[in-house]
């Protein structure tokens, strides 16, 4: 239940202690700044202003802020934003708004990319990590600081790598992973004794304390808590005194020394009273006293015989106190959005509600508890924070592997020249043989194209056969009619003579139509025919059938389009296809009383619909089946109605299905 917050701080400049500085030097830096003429001294300035009062008052920090972003946004100098975002993302955390810090983070994060400056990338993904374990989200942090950590190896920066070790080591070390958590201490802290500064050595040797307490070595965990204590001692830092102060107070408490673990707890909240109540180890203080309170108020035989104001001997007293701290534990943590701490709390808070009676918010408090914690600790949350911890690792393997790859593939390289000479005539016998084999495969596929080409030649024969029987009946007809009439005109009665010519015309129609649909079938036959697709509307199509079919007078032509449709299609095709389902509803009516047809457009599922309804005698199955299998070869029975239909919706993707029933009818739809 702690974090470590790692401020990393852009500039050329020397890195500034806020807390060693004197206001008078805030002052006269302050006083620089209307007799400096250069921009980028200005944000210099106010960049270590607003990390002066970073800590003490985060609301001039981020006045101070705000004017070095703008000025820096003028300049458009890169660089100096993102450091100014950076100077945000920590501010918000500090002022436990960890989603605007996780925003300033990730901008500073792309600028530094933009730069390709790998040491400050490195110091926003550590950013970007603290903020997100804040947040309880442990692999997303977990993968932020092996970024960090790859970033820092790169570069042989030996604080960054010592800052990812630690933050990584904290990750496991909260997911109870202790050996990992450990091994990654004791990484940090060798990190950091190469840069040979005691200042750097407080945060690793809490973090060996924590893993080394919770695989329940005592002591080794209060050697280094003490070591810890007086590194950050020495080096002034208050946070971190503050943060070793917390650790030493749950270390007593796991001895169930409650009124030492309070003492140690006290001790560490005068520092978070001075340097920072809305921190996370300060609202993880409150928390840590409110259990403290609670398991002696537990006790049947208190620990001090004494009753004090700070640990009184009365458990209502003792549990106010810890219903007091607890409450402030919970709600800071859920406000800062840190689900870990918050769950550890109200499982406490349920306690000291059952002890008080309170039973209903100590079912709620547990309640959430057990939540938080099923979602925190899940196994699939573990295995996201291996996975992205091991990333480093496996991409180091993958070089290695690579590597050693090439160098084998140069020592085949060179086994190969050398014994090149030895297997040259093989080579030759195996080209000889792939020759051989591609020319009997070219053959193979020539014979299969000849095959199909003379197929296609038998099939253009017995077509031009039909169409030759299918064109010559009419013409003959005609002629026979005329000779007739020129030589023998006296030979037919009118009678006969009106038949005859009633026959001719006949033929002549027919012959007509079967011309028509031979020329638009061969049409659609040509490679370079393709159809032009445009909005067509419905009630033109309509308008083309009416007209075209109007002095029917034995069947009666209806169109029905409530929605006044238009589809995207070819209109030529689609216009032909609707001209032929229409010719041939007109003639398989010939012998239907009350003959009907009607035309609907509709939409049906988010489609267009267009139909064709007939109370005609239905269609034969040998019609349908020649609208459906295309290998049907066309005869002067199937004729080239269907085909032609077929091959132009095919070709427009216009699908059409068929509803018949014998006696009753046909229904075409166009799925247009």
């Amino acid at each position: 239940m702690r974090l470590t917050l790692v401020v990393f701080l852009m500039f050329s400049c020397l890195l500034v202690n806020a807390q060693k500085q004197r206001q008078a030097w805030v002052d006269s830096l302050l006083s620089e700044m209307p007799i400096t003429s250069n921009d980028s001294t200005k944000a210099k300035i106010l960049n270590k202003v607003a990390l002066y009062y970073a800590d003490a008052n985060t609301d001039s920090a981020i006045k101070y802020a705000t004017m070095g972003l703008e000025l820096t946004g003028k300049m458009r100098w890169t660089k100096g934003i993102s450091v100014f975002c950076t100077c945000f993302g920590n501010l918000y955390v500090v002022k436990s708004k960890l989603d605007s810090a996780l925003y300033w983070h990730s901008k500073a994060l792309a600028n530094f990319q933009k730069l390709n400056d790998s040491v400050n990338m490195s110091s926003s993904y550590n950013n970007l990590g603290t903020v997100a374990q804040a947040k309880s989200d442990f692999a997303a942090a977990a993968e932020y600081y092996t970024h960090s950590l790859e970033l820092g190896k790169a570069s042989k920066n030996n604080y960054d790598i010592g800052v990812a070790y630690s933050n990584l080591s904290l990750v496991y070390e909260q997911q109870h992973d202790y050996k990992q958590g450990l091994d990654y201490a004791r990484k940090s802290l060798a990190a950091f004794e190469l840069n040979n500064d005691p200042a750097d050595l407080a945060g690793p040797m809490e973090l060996i304390g924590s893993c080394f307490l919770g695989l329940q070595q005592k002591d080794s965990a209060i050697f280094y808590y003490q070591k810890s204590l007086i590194n950050a001692q020495k080096a002034g830092d208050k946070i971190k005194e503050g943060a070793v102060l917390n650790s030493m107070a749950d270390f007593y408490a796991m001895q169930k020394d409650y009124s030492r673990a309070i003492q140690y707890g006290l001790r560490g909240k005068k520092i978070w009273d001075t340097v920072g109540l809305e921190s996370e180890d300060a609202i993880n203080n409150a928390g840590l006293l409110g259990d403290y309170y609670l398991q002696i108020a537990k006790q049947e035989k208190k620990q001090n015989a004494i009753s004090t104001p700070l640990i009184p001997t009365d458990r209502a007293q003792l549990l106010q106190l810890a219903t007091q701290y607890l409450n402030y534990a919970v709600i800071k943590s859920r406000a800062n959005g840190n689900r870990n701490s918050q769950s550890q709390f109200q499982s406490y808070l349920a306690e000291v509600d059952a002890l008080t009676g309170n039973y209903k918010d100590a079912y709620d408090n547990y309640k959430s508890y057990q939540e938080i914690r099923d979602s925190v600790f899940s196994q699939e949350n573990k295995n996201r924070i291996a996975a992205a911890v091991s990333k480093a690792e496996l991409d180091k393997r993958n070089s290695e592997i690579a590597l050693d790859k090439l160098t084998i593939e140069d020592q085949r390289k060179k086994r190969v020249f050398f014994i090149s000479a030895l297997f040259s005539l093989a080579i030759m016998g195996g080209l000889i043989y792939w020759q051989s084999l591609t020319r009997k495969k070219t053959n193979t596929t020539l014979l299969q194209l000849n095959n199909g080409l003379d197929e296609a030649n038998k099939t253009k024969a017995r077509f031009f056969a039909i169409l030759s029987h299918d064109l010559r009946s009419p013409v003959a007809n005609l002629i026979n009619f005329l000779r007739l009439q020129k030589m023998k005109p006296d030979l037919l009665s009118n009678q006969q003579v009106l038949e005859h010519e009633q026959k001719i015309a006949l033929s002549a129609e027919t012959l007509l139509e079967t011309m028509e649909t031979m020329l638009l079938w061969s049409k659609g036959q040509m490679e370079n025919f393709k159809p032009l697709i445009k909005s067509v509307p419905v009630n033109s199509l309509f308008d083309y059938l009416e007209k075209t079919f109007s002095p029917m007078d034995r069947v009666k032509l209806s169109f029905i389009n409530p929605l006044d449709l238009s589809v995207d299609t070819d209109e030529n095709y689609l216009q032909t296809i609707m001209h032929n389902l229409t010719s041939n509803a007109i003639k398989a009516l010939k012998n239907t009383n009350q003959a009907t047809i009607t035309w609907k457009a509709f939409r049906q599922d988010g489609k267009n619909m267009l139909t064709i309804t007939d109370n005609g005698p239905g269609v034969t199955q040998e019609l349908l089946h020649n609208l459906y299998n295309e290998t049907t070869v066309v005869n002067s029975k199937t004729g080239l109605g269907m085909h032609l239909i077929r091959d132009l919706a095919k070709a427009i993707h216009c699908k059409i299905s068929v509803e018949s029933t014998p006696g009753q009818g046909t229904v075409f739809s166009l799925f247009a």
